[in-house]
């Protein structure tokens, strides 16, 4: 909720911030000057609710908790995509329990949200979390003494459907007749295991040494260097880019944001020379990029360090590999060479 006009702060030379209002600040028409309460409580929001003439959340209100957790100094930290997540599942906590008094939220009331969920199981872990989030808050602001949410379980997701491309989809993906920038796209997605995001962001600046250094955007903009084959290094080394454009660009040199850039995949499956790669998605690339490591002979530990991601998330992604891996154990020499998944080098074994 955007501050109204006329809330102002003064710092004391103590360090410690006070909040207060006055219509007309500076004027001769100017009102009377008010305190305000401690930005993030529930007065805070009903005070600047009252002010913008937005509908008063109740003291101690689902709605005044989750009106705490947008204005502190942790969400204004959030990345973009992690706020329109948050958001999204805020909203659909918001939406029937708003009005009710945080204290009176019950096990439950939140097993029956959750449950209304089960068939996005995603998004109904993600608004579980939220409502642990909510529950805390609460606690900690003395509106209740526990957070039933933790004995919620969360629901099954199997996995998030990320698969390897085969052998067909990546030789579509690579083919003359794709644009430029899915061409381009596919060689970064494949070698750094990186999500749609991170990977449209990545520069000719951004290589270093035998890698590229990139920000992992769904861990907060953690720093993260993905490590390239001396084969991945000379293919993207010999794009023609500028230093501080990104290697995947739009034909007029614009950047692409996740959203346009999904468009140009789909636009590419209903051509002939994309019918191949119908069925994947960008993020596919990451578990294709998984799969390269296990056949390169890379642990799963080994594999979350190197791409940056989380081991349980490695092995989702290496399950059908591990099967091949366990069963080439009893292949003679020449039969484990045909597990081999198709690409130009083996790091490990260099």
């Amino acid at each position: 909720m955007p501050l109204p006009d006329g809330v102002f702060r003064i710092v004391k030379p103590s360090g410690k911030v006070y909040w207060y209002h006055q219509k007309d600040r500076g004027k001769l028409s100017r009102g009377p000057l008010t305190r305000l309460p401690e930005p993030g409580t529930p007065e805070w929001h009903l005070s600047i609710a009252k002010l913008t003439g937005q509908p008063t959340l109740k003291p101690g209100s689902v709605s005044s908790v989750i009106g705490a957790i947008k204005a502190s100094a942790r969400w204004k930290k959030l990345q973009p995509n992690t706020v329109a997540l948050y958001t999204s599942a805020l909203a659909a906590i918001e939406g029937p329990w708003g009005h009710l008094p945080a204290a009176d939220i019950k096990a439950f009331h939140v097993a029956a949200l959750i449950d209304g969920y089960a068939d996005r199981p995603a998004m109904g872990n993600q608004i579980l979390v939220q409502v642990k989030e909510v529950l805390k808050i609460a606690v900690q602001q003395g509106l209740r003494t526990d957070n039933p949410a933790r004995e919620i379980d969360a629901l099954n997701e199997q996995t998030d459907g990320a698969k390897p491309l085969t052998a067909a989809a990546w030789a579509a993906l690579q083919s003359p007749d794709a644009p430029e920038a899915l061409r381009r796209f596919g060689v970064l997605g494949r070698a750094t295991g990186q999500r749609i995001g991170d990977v449209l962001a990545m520069r000719p600046m951004d290589r270093d040494a035998a890698g590229i250094a990139c920000t992992i955007t769904k861990l907060g903009g953690r720093p993260h260097w993905c490590v390239l084959t001396s084969s991945e290094a000379k293919t993207i080394d010999g794009w023609k880019q500028f230093p501080a454009s990104p290697f995947v660009t739009r034909p007029d040199g614009r950047r692409f944001d996740p959203a346009g850039f999904r468009h140009v995949w789909r636009d590419y499956l209903g051509t002939p020379a994309g019918e191949a790669l119908k069925g994947f998605t960008p993020h596919d690339l990451r578990a294709t990029k998984v799969c390269d490591e296990r056949m390169a002979g890379y642990t799963h530990q080994e594999i979350s360090a190197r791409v940056g991601m989380s081991v349980g998330m490695v092995m989702r992604y290496s399950q059908h590999i591990d099967q091949r891996l366990i069963a080439a154990t009893s292949m003679k020499p020449e039969q484990k060479l045909k597990t081999r998944v198709n690409r130009p080098e083996n790091p490990k074994g260099k």
